[in-house]
């Protein structure tokens, strides 16, 4: 949310209907926010200093640590069920900033402890956006347009077999091109998504 013109993580007690607000105001616009499996920390991504990047924020005492420093976007951050790894969408496999060339979006994981970060195996084209993990944390579902429309695809971590879910040829999708479109059950295996259908 947003108060005063800074942004906020805001935490609403479904049990006891309370709202807690936690004050990110170093920060500039922040989105996606994403629980780890063990309710402690959020991460969520942020523009700061015109870039976006990825933070994690300490629920119980609200202190904020920077996971990416540097000129390529990320964005939409996803926790594995185990919280060893969060997913996430970047640039920076495909851009040159020296060039100031920008690429398509890939999938990307994050080691929150020591920051290393390695690309995920996908499409030479599209974007590959909104990252959802299944249960067994051994796949990662996502949004691409490689063919030209946006449909759900899922890709084995170990083997790196990309397989189609969906076949909409009206696309799924949200409002924007890059809007999250989808998300994946934690305890049971469905999604759900959007899509335009009759206008």
């Amino acid at each position: 949310a947003v108060s005063q013109g800074r942004p906020q993580l805001q935490i609403y007690d479904i049990a006891g209907g309370e709202t807690r607000r936690i004050p990110l105001r170093e920060l500039g616009e922040i989105y996606n926010p994403t629980w780890s499996p063990d309710g402690k920390q959020i991460a969520f991504s942020a523009i700061e200093g015109g870039i976006t990047d990825l933070f994690v924020v300490n629920v119980e005492n609200g202190q904020v640590r920077r996971l990416t420093n540097d000129a390529f976007a990320d964005l939409q951050p996803a926790w594995s069920p185990d919280g060893s790894r969060i997913a996430f969408v970047t640039d920076r496999f495909t851009s040159n900033t020296s060039d100031l060339y920008f690429g398509q979006y890939r999938l990307a994981l994050l080691n929150p402890g020591t920051g290393e970060i390695e690309p995920v195996s996908g499409f030479e084209t599209g974007k590959h956006i909104n990252p959802q993990w299944a249960r067994d944390g051994r796949t990662l579902y996502f949004v691409s347009d490689r063919d030209g429309v946006s449909n759900i695809y899922r890709v084995s971590l170990a083997d790196r077999r990309v397989t189609q879910i969906t076949n909409t040829q009206t696309g799924v999708s949200g409002i924007t091109h890059l809007s999250p479109a989808f998300s994946v059950a934690a305890n049971d295996e469905r999604l759900v998504y959007s899509s335009f259908a009759g206008g």
